[in-house]
C-alpha cells in the first residue's frame, strides 16, 4: 500500500512538473520574442532604394578615397548593418544652389522616376545659397548692415527651400527625407568672426523651421561637428579664437570668402575633417562623420525599411 501511494505521489509530481515546464515554454519571453522577430523580419524589405539630391556634398567632392562621399559609405553601412540590398542614386552636383537643384529635378525624367521609387531620400542644400550671400557681403564689418543683407537672403532661401521640398514631395509624398544642415568650413581659421558663425547658425535655424512644415522630414545636424573638427573642447576653441584674433583682428579684408579660403597653403588645413585641397569640402573622415549622423537618424526613423 505504501509503495502504491508513493508511486501515485511521484506520478502526480511528475505530471505537475511537465505541466509547469510546458507552461514556461509557451509563455517564455524568448518564444514570444522569436515570433515577434520573425514577424518583423517578414515586414522588412530585402532591397531599399535611396535617392540623394543636392550639391557638392552629395556629389562627394573632397573625398580623396573616391568612395562616393557620404552616399557610397551610407550604402555600405545600411547593407552591412541592416542586411539589405541598397540601390543608391546620387544626383548631387557641385555648385548647385537650392533653385538649381530643383531645376535639375524638374528637367530630369530619370531623377523623377528614381525619386518616385525611393524608400528614403537624403539631401544637402543651402551651403551655396549662403556662400553666394557671404561672398557679396563678407567685407561688411558693421554687423547691423551685414544682418540686413543676411536676413533678406535668408528669407529668400526659405522660400526656395520650401519650393524645392514641395517639388520633391510631388514626386514622392511618403519616403522620409533626411536633410543635412550646413556648417562653417572656415571656423578653425576665423573662430573669432562671429558674423560667419552666426550666419551659418541662423541659416540652419531657418532651414529647420521650414522643415517642420513637411511630414517625415528629419534633420541631420552636422554643423557643430564639422565646423569645430577635432577642436571639441571649450579650451581648444578659446585658443582658436585667440589665435585668429591676433592674425586677422576680427576682420576679413579680402574681396571674397572663397579667395580667402583658397589663399591658404593646401598642406596647412587645420580641420582634420575637411579637404586640404579646397579647405571647404569634407575629406574621407568628414564624409564618414556625415554617414554616421545620417545613419543614426535613419535608424531612429526606420519606416523606409518596412514594406
Amino acid at each position: 500500500m505504501k509503495f502504491k501511494n508513493l508511486s501515485k505521489i511521484i506520478g502526480v509530481t511528475l505530471l505537475l512538473v511537465l505541466i509547469v515546464l510546458a507552461a514556461l515554454t509557451y509563455w517564455h519571453p524568448g518564444s514570444r520574442t522569436t515570433k515577434t522577430n520573425n514577424a518583423t523580419n517578414n515586414n522588412r524589405r530585402s532591397t531599399v532604394r535611396v535617392v540623394a539630391l543636392g550639391d557638392s556634398l552629395t556629389q562627394g567632392v573632397g573625398d580623396q578615397q573616391k568612395d562616393g562621399g557620404y552616399t557610397g559609405r551610407l550604402k555600405t553601412m545600411i547593407h552591412k548593418k541592416d542586411h539589405v540590398k541598397v540601390i543608391m542614386h546620387n544626383f548631387g552636383k557641385s555648385g548647385d544652389r537650392s533653385d538649381q537643384i530643383e531645376k535639375r529635378l524638374v528637367n530630369s525624367t530619370e531623377q523623377q522616376q528614381q525619386l518616385k521609387k525611393a524608400q528614403a531620400i537624403t539631401m544637402t542644400v543651402g551651403g551655396n545659397d549662403l556662400l553666394q550671400t557671404l561672398t557679396k557681403n563678407v567685407t561688411i564689418n558693421q554687423q547691423s548692415k551685414l544682418n540686413v543683407q543676411l536676413n533678406t537672403a535668408q528669407s529668400a532661401y526659405q522660400k526656395k527651400l520650401k519650393h524645392l521640398l514641395t517639388t520633391v514631395r510631388k514626386y514622392n509624398p511618403k519616403a522620409p527625407i533626411y536633410l543635412y544642415t550646413i556648417y562653417n568650413p572656415v571656423y578653425v581659421y576665423f573662430a573669432n568672426l562671429t558674423q560667419i558663425t552666426n550666419a551659418v547658425n541662423d541659416w540652419n535655424t531657418a532651414t529647420k523651421q521650414t522643415a517642420t512644415t513637411f511630414d517625415d522630414l528629419y534633420m541631420v545636424d552636422i554643423n557643430h561637428a564639422l565646423s569645430v573638427g577635432q577642436y571639441k573642447s571649450v579650451v581648444q576653441q578659446a585658443k582658436l579664437k585667440h589665435d585668429a584674433k591676433k592674425s586677422n583682428n576680427g576682420k576679413i579684408s579680402t574681396a571674397s570668402l572663397q579667395e580667402l579660403i583658397l589663399a591658404s597653403n593646401a598642406s596647412d588645413e587645420l580641420n582634420d575633417y575637411l579637404s586640404p585641397t579646397d579647405h571647404f569640402h569634407p575629406n574621407a573622415k568628414g564624409y564618414r562623420l556625415m554617414t554616421r549622423y545620417a545613419f543614426k537618424q535613419m535608424q531612429a526613423h526606420q519606416q523606409w525599411l518596412m514594406k
